[in-house]
């Protein structure tokens, strides 16, 4: 990178963003605090769960972020209108990247058709970087099934594979099948509940988090 461009990087502004989280919050955290340090590029204004309890709009709250809950009810509406639903909330704050940071409820497509720049997921599972791959091969050579779902490092424990990881992708309509931004291996333990395995794939996580969305940034100025 020369010098103009660099300087350049360093006047940009932040990226609007909004963050979607289902639970706990803890990588949503952790997101909001490297933007408050400078750390990530980003303008974190809202973030949104389809859960009341969700601990994740507590966190939210406590670092002066706004935050609402926009719960999915299957009586009174369908997915394509809650996913519209969803993304005019986001779009009312001029947001341009979105993230997914523990959300579980899949989008419709009509969410992708929203025209945010950029919509990210962080998934619990080391994925293959060939989407329609079934199966990923590690960086020690061992290859396990691609973990895909709602309940990916569950499964993993539950298939008795000797690693899993974390991926960030973009989100396409299929399912976690987009491309890969960034992702890390972890080990797992023999024995091991899903408990202690998701405390430390948290640390993982994050600098899944951090890196891939570095990646998407450098992509995306190259494209301006």
């Amino acid at each position: 990178m020369n010098l103009a461009s660099s300087r350049a990087d360093a006047v940009r502004p932040p990226i609007p963003t909004a963050i979607l989280a289902s639970g706990n919050g803890s990588n949503l955290a952790a997101v909001i605090e490297a933007a408050n340090r400078g750390d990530l590029p980003l303008d974190v204004r809202i973030v949104i769960s389809n859960n009341a309890g969700a601990r994740a709009i507590e966190r939210a709250a406590n670092a002066g972020v706004e935050a609402q809950v926009l719960a999915f009810d299957p009586q009174r509406e369908d997915r394509d209108a809650y996913a519209k639903r969803l993304a005019a909330a986001i779009k009312e704050r001029s947001v341009e990247l979105v993230l997914l940071l523990g959300w579980m409820h899949v989008l419709a497509p009509a969410f992708l058709r929203a025209g945010f720049t950029g919509v990210l997921n962080l998934h619990p599972a080391y994925l293959p970087e060939d989407p329609k791959a079934d199966t990923v091969e590690f960086p020690d050579g061992v290859r396990t099934p691609a973990f895909r779902g709602a309940h990916a490092l569950r499964d993993a424990l539950a298939a008795g594979v000797p690693c899993t990881g974390a991926s960030l992708i973009q989100i396409t309509a299929d399912v976690d099948r987009g491309p890969v931004l960034a992702r890390m291996p972890m080990p797992l333990t023999s024995g091991e509940d899903e408990a202690s395995a998701l405390e430390r794939l948290h640390v993982v996580e994050r600098d899944v988090v951090r890196t891939g969305i570095l990646r998407w940034m450098k992509a995306q100025g190259k494209r301006r």
